[in-house]
């Protein structure tokens, strides 16, 4: 009987977050990243329970990329005291630690808040997921690996990295194990990916493929097109007397829109507005990245652009208009970006361009949704400010290079896995897979299954999800429920005709909860 091996999916199974696989066989096991959740406040929870892994049985970490969604929850594997070597390619070794060190800050600040409030006196304190050591433990514990290099793990198990073309530095991952080749694709981009010469690019066991824009096809955008529309984007808004609200993502999102602007200044398209790069994090990340975008392109010598440090700098901002600010975090879940909504969205003048994907559940996401009013660290805040989308800058595949990409890997004799994207991506990318005819029925793995995976045969589940997978991953949880519900009460108590009427809907809302509570208690 040939030898199996398993695979389970602690992450990014249902959800576009928490990217995590376990991979056991031929007594090794190995872990495929270890992300952060992020969306609702409940996905976001299961960050706080322990890993769902067995830290001292681990032999290996593979990561594929720096995003948090893949990298966040690594150093609470060393924090354990567990040393097993992590690799990654050189460019994610450099933007890694930035990272993680700007995401301990930011817990740890939200801790203290969190443990400072008033209606917590008395219970167990919050902590952070980790902190700057257990970082330094992960950092002492990286093994850089290039591409298309073979990585011997003992008894017969090997891997190597490919070129995934997400942002610098990200991999797919190729796994020899117990006889099979099976192929983990981490966040897949678009354009011409670095090949591993001598090496065969198709023929797999088994695939387990990302399905971020599994939904979406997305009309080709020309850079020139791109830079116009931004371009366009800033005239309106500067014309409107308001600022232009820019969040971004640290790690490439972040590198390529000064680029765009270091470009319209140059061609004369744009006059030299002020830019206000609001993000430290992302500051330090393009140090860190320089060396690896050779374009000739000077991003710290323009005296329009201007980086800002300090929490007073930033909050300076506020006196200012007619200005762009970039500032993360790219989702609008945390950082600097927060309090610029605060001040701007209230305003018709002011612009708000998402460049990037919004996980449900998000700020981002229900803004993007076209939320009349939103809630942002305790303050209710009223959106006039215009809501736009600008495509272009997208580092992830769309429903057609995704089908692409698993054609340039056939034959593949077992099971495609379609995992890290929305119900509708999930299910869109499978159903694409399922008409080709060319493969075995995709499968859409859930919160905690464990399947088994044999040699050119199809994968066979060996335990099911957990109980609460479905809620989980969810689009909407009873929090952001209540939020959705206490915004479009406001606006409706507010919009009507006199405070009598008011006051009747409010006592109407109240004796509805005191029936509906009195019925649990019968």
């Amino acid at each position: 009987m040939a030898e199996t091996t398993n695979i389970k999916f602690h992450g990014a199974a249902g959800t576009v977050t928490g990217s995590c696989f376990e991979i056991r066989g031929s007594g090794k096991t190995i872990i495929v990243d270890c992300g952060l959740f992020q969306g609702t406040r409940s996905l976001e929870r299961l960050n706080f329970e322990k890993l769902p892994f067995d830290v001292e049985t681990v032999d290996a970490i593979i990561l594929t990329h720096a995003h948090l969604d893949h990298s966040g929850r690594l150093p609470c594997i060393y924090a354990h005291g567990c040393k097993p070597p992590t690799y990654c390619t050189p460019p994610t070794a450099d933007i890694l630690k930035p990272l993680l060190l700007d995401s301990a800050k930011l817990q740890a600040a939200s801790v203290e808040r969190r443990n400072r409030r008033a209606d917590r006196a008395g219970l167990p304190p919050f902590f952070p997921l980790y902190t700057g050591p257990d970082i330094t433990k992960l950092m002492d514990n990286i093994t850089t690996v290039d591409y298309c290099e073979q990585v011997d793990l003992g008894n017969g198990v090997s891997f190597r990295l490919w070129d995934a073309r997400h942002i610098v530095g990200s991999a797919s991952v190729e796994i020899n194990i117990a006889g099979q080749r099976l192929l983990i694709s981490g966040d897949i981009g678009s354009g011409t990916a670095i090949q591993c010469a001598g090496q065969e690019l198709g023929g797999y066991d088994h695939i387990v493929c990302e399905a971020t824009y599994g939904a979406r096809e997305r009309k080709e955008t020309l850079i020139r097109e791109r830079r116009e529309a931004l371009a366009k984007y800033v005239e309106d808004t500067l014309k409107a007397g308001g600022n232009l609200l820019i969040p971004a993502f640290a790690v490439e999102r972040t590198q390529s829109i000064l680029e765009d602007f270091l470009a319209l200044f140059d061609a004369g398209r744009l006059s030299s507005v002020n830019v206000f790069l609001d993000a430290p994090l992302a500051q330090k990340v393009t140090m860190a990245m320089l060396k690896y975008r050779d374009n000739g392109a000077d991003l710290l010598k323009r005296p329009n652009i201007r980086f800002i440090q300090s929490v007073a700098e930033s909050k300076q901002l506020n006196q200012i208009t007619g200005a762009v600010i970039i500032a993360g975090s790219g989702m609008c879940e945390g950082g600097r970006i927060r309090h610029h909504l605060i001040r701007n969205l209230p305003k018709r003048q002011s612009r708000l361009l998402f460049t990037g994907f919004q996980v449900a559940g998000t700020l981002g996401s229900v803004l993007a949704g076209g939320a009349k009013m939103v809630r942002i660290s305790g303050n209710d805040v009223i959106v006039n400010a215009d809501i736009s989308v600008l495509d272009g800058y997208s580092n992830h595949a769309d429903r057609g290079e995704l089908v692409q990409w698993i054609e340039e890997h056939r034959p593949i004799s077992g099971t495609i896995f379609v995992v890290h994207g929305e119900e509708e991506g999930l299910q869109s990318l499978a159903s694409d897979l399922t008409a080709t005819e060319c493969y075995n029925q995709p499968v859409i793995p859930r919160l905690g299954e464990q399947w088994e995976l044999r040699p050119q045969e199809q994968a066979q589940r060996q335990s099911s999800a957990r109980a609460d997978a479905e809620q989980l991953t969810a689009p909407q949880d009873w929090t952001s429920r209540l939020a959705a519900l206490r915004s479009s009460v406001q606006q409706k108590v507010l919009a009507l005709p006199s405070d009598q009427d008011r006051d009747k809907m409010l006592k109407s809302l109240e004796r509805a909860l005191e029936s509906y509570q009195q019925e649990k208690l019968r």
